[in-house]
């Protein structure tokens, strides 16, 4: 009974996963079926000091095995002066970990993200500064039917006099409705990001996320807000409103 139990909640799992994907502003270690395409947008509105950056990433995943993915992000920027192609990305993920219990798992992944200097310089590294940049990330996610923990840790290499930093990420998940299938959930969504930069900067974020999943389709929105923002920062963020949509074939 106990095989069945773990057979049955990885069905359910590979299943329900195909809509709900990852956290808003994050990442997760569970991945969906072998040869499944993604694709999704999530449209960033940014308020800051020195005015408004909008950015709209149309985003390709394909994931060639159970556990691996490649992806291409295709975005497109807008700051307060100019507006035009931001930096293309290209990332790679690949599961190291995995352990299934009864209505329970446990996974790791390693993640490559890189950053093509071929856009607009629009002062945010996440948006593109005209410089590449890499970074190299371990994902860690626990996840339950009643809720789901997960935890990124990582460095960013970024080029040209920019300094690096060290990411820490945390996201905690919780559905709403009873899970069913196909697929019909509501999720919250309480996800904190942070970056430590090499010359003493440092910044950590706060977002809360709200999540709909039907059949294949999901519609998500989330407001980020800064808890700190330490050092000489170029931009000063106010927030950030989100709104993403992403289809699963």
């Amino acid at each position: 009974m106990k095989y069945l139990g773990i057979l049955l909640f990885n069905i359910f799992i590979i299943q329900t996963s195909l809509a709900q994907g990852p956290p808003i502003t994050g990442d997760k270690a569970i991945m969906l079926g072998e040869q499944t395409l993604i694709v999704k947008t999530l449209s960033e509105f940014l308020k800051t000091d020195q005015g408004n950056f909008n950015f709209y990433p149309l985003m390709v995943h394909y994931l060639p095995t159970s556990n691996s993915l490649v992806a291409v992000h295709l975005p497109y920027a807008s700051t307060p002066t100019e507006s035009g192609m931001a930096d293309i990305v290209v990332r790679g993920k690949y599961q190291v970990y995995r352990k299934d219990g009864k209505a329970k798992t446990h996974r790791m992944a390693l993640k490559s993200v890189h950053w093509l200097p071929t856009g607009i310089n629009t002062g945010i590294e996440d948006y593109g500064i005209n410089e590449y940049q890499t970074q190299l990330t371990l994902i860690s996610g626990y996840e339950t039917l009643k809720h789901g923990i997960g935890a990124e840790v990582g460095y960013r290499y970024v080029g040209g006099d920019n300094p690096d930093f060290f990411k820490i990420d945390a996201n905690f998940g919780l559905p709403v409705l009873k899970p069913t299938y196909p697929v019909n959930q509501l999720n919250f969504y309480f996800e904190y990001g942070s970056e430590w930069y090499t010359n003493g900067n440092k910044l950590i974020l706060f977002a809360q996320g709200i999540q709909y999943a039907r059949d294949q389709v999901t519609i998500e929105m989330s407001v980020q807000v800064p808890l700190l923002e330490s050092g000489n920062f170029a931009i000063d963020r106010q927030y950030k409103l989100l709104f993403g949509t992403r289809y699963v074939w």
